[in-house]
């Protein structure tokens, strides 16, 4: 077919990216391919199946006197094979081009508006681009994941009024959580030192760490890392997502370490196991407890409290010491029980077979939920 000047974006073989826009003369700027060199008056954003209808947008681009940019003018309409002007049906007095699926070229329009978007230094936006921005699955990606947007995310779902996890409930997402299930049972079989734990949440400079640290929960936000206060330095600090501001501190122990020491010693007719809290545990209790205090001692405005991002006053409504795994042995259970028991409702002991399970329950209800959905569109299948 004949496209008469029109870049025909429902052929998956023409790339937009080949496409810019450049200056024609004083007033006007055109669409042309920079590598043929061939200019193009508007794109083709849908055909019928028959081929004989077609959804155009026809693009022109005015200079403008005030701020001296390009302001687009777009023009959508339904054409024939000829690219006339189709009627509008008997009785109407105007024909709807609508953008609702991918027959009516939605996807098709979403890469032209993001084509266009990329040339905002030349192309007059208006308001539009104070306001508004277009952005990829992998943007959304990272913008969710930093944590200087924490507060943002916080508002963006009290305005939705949905929980924050639920701007997190993404395939791209259960993926994720589905390779960190891995790594925790790689950790858990090979018995890991905590180095090899916490190199893991830091590897390539820091750049997946706010998303490693979900393995703790979607409920948690905002991760630091080793920060320090009054020359004391935690794990990991994190806080609910949620308009409460309390923080959680989470230190890391080795899956080969247990929570308990068993020594065992014998007489001649009564062997018996002696349980003892293990020495690492022992000295971990004191020392997360002891970072606590001092963060909460810290007054409002403390420079040290500013710089891991606390806004006032610091408040610990958890404390949380990762170490070892589960055992199935019935003694084991119950010391591990009476230990719960005797610890306060701030001081919480997770074992990395827990954590692990914790982390498979997470994905097992973010694929419930997204089983009873409505199928929606992956948003990468729009660029």
């Amino acid at each position: 077919m004949d496209t008469s000047g029109y870049f025909d974006l429902t052929v998956p073989e023409n790339d937009i990216d080949s496409l810019t826009i450049n200056q024609q003369d004083h007033f006007d700027c055109s669409l042309v391919n920079s590598a043929t060199g061939e200019t193009y008056k508007g794109f083709i954003l849908a055909k019928s199946p028959q081929g004989n209808n077609l959804t155009v947008c026809d693009t022109e681009f005015k200079r403008s006197g005030t701020d001296n940019k390009y302001q687009p003018r777009l023009t959508f309409r339904r054409v024939d094979a000829e690219f006339n002007d189709v009627n509008a049906p008997a009785g109407s007095k105007s024909r709807r081009i609508p953008f609702s699926d991918g027959t009516d070229g939605y996807r098709e329009f979403w890469k032209m508006v993001a084509f266009l978007f990329k040339f905002k230094e030349t192309v007059d936006f208006g308001e539009f681009d104070g306001t508004y921005q277009v952005i990829s699955a992998e943007q959304l990606k990272e913008y969710m994941n930093n944590a200087s947007n924490s507060d943002a995310i916080i508002k963006m779902a009290d305005e939705l009024e949905i929980e924050v996890s639920e701007l997190l409930r993404t395939k791209s997402t259960i993926r994720l959580l589905k390779s960190y299930k891995e790594k925790l049972e790689e950790f858990i079989e090979t018995n890991a030192s905590e180095t090899d734990v916490q190199n893991w949440l830091d590897e390539d400079g820091h750049k997946y760490r706010q998303q490693r640290c979900m393995i703790f929960g979607l409920e948690y936000i905002d991760f630091q890392r080793e920060g320090s206060v009054s020359s004391k330095k935690f794990d990991v600090l994190t806080r609910v997502g949620s308009k409460y501001v309390d923080h959680v501190l989470i230190e890391l122990k080795s899956p080969a370490d247990d929570i308990f020491e068993v020594t065992q010693s014998s007489s001649i007719n009564n062997p018996t196991s002696t349980y003892q809290i293990h020495k690492h545990l022992a000295r971990a209790i004191p020392q997360i407890l002891e970072y606590k205090s001092t963060l909460e001692a810290k007054p409002a405005g403390d420079a040290e409290l500013e710089k891991l991002g606390i806004k006032g006053q610091s408040h610990i409504g958890k404390c949380i010491i990762v170490i070892g795994k589960h055992s199935d042995d019935a003694r084991w259970k119950q010391n591990r029980e009476n230990l719960v028991r005797s610890l306060g409702s701030t001081l919480e002991i997770w074992t990395y077979s827990e954590l692990f399970n914790k982390l498979s329950s997470t994905i097992e209800n973010l694929e419930r939920i997204k089983e009873h959905e409505e199928p929606t569109e992956d948003l990468s299948d729009w660029f």
